[in-house]
């Protein structure tokens, strides 16, 4: 009951109805990643992490500042005097733009939101949750999975599903909250279960 209630609550609060494109994928996919991530902190009172995100940001800005110095470092003294200076960044931001690279492809993966739930009092240990997702290109098929690492205990349980994006879309591309909610709910509270040991 207090489930169904807190429900209402997020729908009449925070819900504002969604409406888009439902042929662009890109579209799709983002407006269902945004909502999953509003309900969650909504919902279940996780605070977005950026500690990906920073990450992706400093190789990110690394690479930009290997690039201005090497102009910079030109204007002030011309080819060929900064040949080996000029050598040096563009090798340098080529080898950082493949960590870039490793990074969002093996480190980052499809994540779109780290959330985390602080210890008691904020002494910890703190609960993590890892939600990615993806829509392949002209693909209907949407996958949602949540990875929750249980901080006192460091267990780590995935879970994840697959849905049509038309049970959640209407036929005007109007987002249907509550389908999405009556799906993403049960991950949670599965994710959140310890695997039984065989």
């Amino acid at each position: 009951m207090a489930g169904s209630d807190k429900r209402k609550d997020f729908m009449a609060e925070d819900y504002e109805p969604v409406n888009i494109d439902k042929w662009d994928g890109n579209a799709v996919k983002n407006s269902i990643d945004d909502n999953i991530k509003n309900l969650l902190k909504k919902e279940y009172n996780y605070t977005e992490d950026f500690t990906l995100v920073d990450q992706r940001l400093i190789l990110c800005t690394v690479a930009c500042l290997l690039s201005l110095f090497a102009v910079v470092y030109d204007y002030f003294y011309p080819f060929p005097s900064s040949k080996y200076v000029l050598a040096s960044c563009s090798i340098s931001y080529f080898v950082v733009s493949g960590l870039l690279t490793l990074f969002s492809s093996y480190r980052e993966k499809n994540i779109f939101m780290t959330g985390v739930q602080r210890g008691i009092a904020g002494l910890g240990p703190n609960d993590y949750i890892y939600v990615s997702s993806s829509l392949p290109k002209y693909s209907h098929m949407y996958t949602l999975q949540f990875k929750f690492i249980d901080g006192k205990n460091n267990r780590e349980t995935t879970k994840s599903i697959e849905r049509s994006i038309t049970e959640w879309f209407d036929e005007d591309g109007n987002l249907l909250m509550e389908r999405l909610y009556n799906d993403v709910h049960p991950l949670h509270t599965q994710v959140l279960k310890p695997e039984k040991q065989e």
